[in-house]
C-alpha cells in the first residue's frame, strides 16, 4: 500500500509540477484549532506546513470552542477546523447546541483517534459513572457550545444517569473551560472530569500526580450504547499500568478527529493543502502520543460528511481510498 501510494503521489505531483496555481495569491486561510489539548498543537502544525509549502498562502489559527468555530465557518470567518467526526453531520444540519447550520462543512482528512477518558479523584471513592447520582459529587459538564458536551451527555446516558439526576442527588455540574478542568480537580473543586486524547494524556497526568485518579470505565453494554448515541464512536482500551494505580485494562469510548474544510474554499487550493498535508504527514508524529496514527491509510476513514472536491481529486490521483 505504501509503495503504491508513493508512486501515485509522485505521479500526481509531476502532473501538477510547473503549473500556475488556480487560486488567488496572497490568500489567507484561517484554521479553527480549539482551546486546549491536542487541537492547538495540530492546528499550529497545519498552519506551519501550509505557510512553508504553498507560496502566497498565509495560514493562521483561530482559538475557540468547536461549535463556535463551526458557527464562524458558517459566517465565512473560518476556512478549516478540527473537530470530532461524529459532530460534523450534527452541526452541518443545524442540530448542535448553537443551532447554527453549517451546510458548507466538508471532510478534508481523518487525522487520529482519541480515547474519551472519564476520571474521578481518588478521594471521591468513585469507580463508575453510574454512581454519580448516589451522592453529592462535583462533575465537569462542559459548556453547551463545547464539543465535550454531547460526549459527556452520551457517557452519562450510556451509564444510566444524567445531569438532572446528578443535580437531584445534590451534586453540582461545573461549566469551567476544558483547560481549567485538571487544575480544578487538583484544587478539590471537581470530583469527576472528562478528558479526550491519547493514553497517557498530559492533562490527566497532572491530576494523576496530585491528588490521584481512578479511570471510570464502560461495561460492554454501556460502550455499545455510547456508540449508538454517537454514531462514528467506538470502543478503545486504556492498557493496565497507563496511570499510577491502574491495575487493569479499562474500556472507554474512542472517537476520531477530523480536519474539516469549508466548501467555499477554492478547489485548487484545497487540492494543494491536501497534497502538502499528506506528503508531510510524518511531521505530525512527534507532536504527542498517538499522533503517529496520522497516515494516508486512514484519511478517508470514519468520515460522516462529504469530501471536499479538491481533496477528493487529490486522493483519487494519489490512489488513497477508504
Amino acid at each position: 500500500m505504501k509503495t503504491t501510494f508513493r508512486m501515485m503521489a509522485a505521479a500526481a505531483a509531476l502532473a501538477t509540477a510547473g503549473a500556475a496555481p488556480a487560486f488567488a495569491q496572497d490568500t489567507f486561510v484561517r484554521i479553527g484549532s480549539g482551546l486546549a489539548g491536542t487541537y492547538p498543537v495540530v492546528g499550529a502544525k497545519i498552519a506551519d506546513l501550509i505557510n512553508a509549502n504553498i507560496e502566497g498562502v498565509h495560514a493562521t489559527t483561530v482559538a475557540g470552542g468547536t461549535e463556535a468555530n463551526f458557527a464562524l465557518m458558517a459566517q465565512g470567518e473560518v476556512d478549516m477546523m478540527l473537530t470530532y467526526s461524529f459532530l460534523s453531520p450534527i452541526v452541518q444540519r443545524g442540530e448542535g447546541s448553537l443551532g447554527v447550520p453549517t451546510p458548507q462543512a466538508r471532510h478534508l482528512m481523518t487525522l487520529y483517534g482519541a480515547l474519551f477518558q472519564p476520571a474521578a479523584t481518588t478521594g471521591s471513592g468513585l469507580t463508575s459513572l453510574d454512581q454519580l447520582d448516589d451522592g453529592e459529587y462535583r462533575v465537569w459538564g462542559a459548556n453547551k457550545t463545547s464539543i465535550f458536551y454531547p460526549m459527556i451527555v452520551a457517557a452519562l446516558e450510556a451509564n444510566g444517569t444524567s445531569f438532572e439526576a446528578i443535580e437531584a442527588a445534590g451534586g453540582v455540574i461545573e461549566e469551567i473551560g476544558y483547560g481549567d478542568e485538571a487544575g480544578a480537580m487538583q484544587d478539590g473543586r471537581l470530583d469527576v472530569g472528562f478528558f479526550s486524547g491519547p493514553a497517557p494524556y498530559s492533562l490527566l497526568m497532572q491530576v494523576e500526580n496530585e491528588p490521584g485518579i481512578t479511570l471510570l470505565g464502560f461495561s460492554p453494554e454501556a460502550a455499545a450504547k455510547y456508540a449508538d448515541l454517537l454514531p462514528g464512536a467506538s470502543s478503545g482500551v486504556v492498557p493496565a499500568g497507563t496511570y499510577e494505580g491502574q491495575a487493569e485494562d479499562v474500556t472507554v469510548p474512542y472517537v476520531s478527529n477530523e480536519l474539516v474544510v469549508s466548501a467555499d474554499l477554492d478547489e485548487a487550493l484545497v487540492y494543494k493543502i491536501t497534497q502538502v498535508l499528506v506528503e508531510h504527514h510524518a511531521e505530525f508524529h512527534d507532536l504527542f502520543a498517538g499522533a503517529d496514527e496520522i497516515s494516508p491509510e486512514i484519511m478517508l476513514k470514519n468520515k460522516a460528511i462529504e469530501v471536499h472536491p479538491g481533496a477528493a481529486k487529490y486522493y483519487a490521483e494519489a490512489g488513497i481510498s477508504e
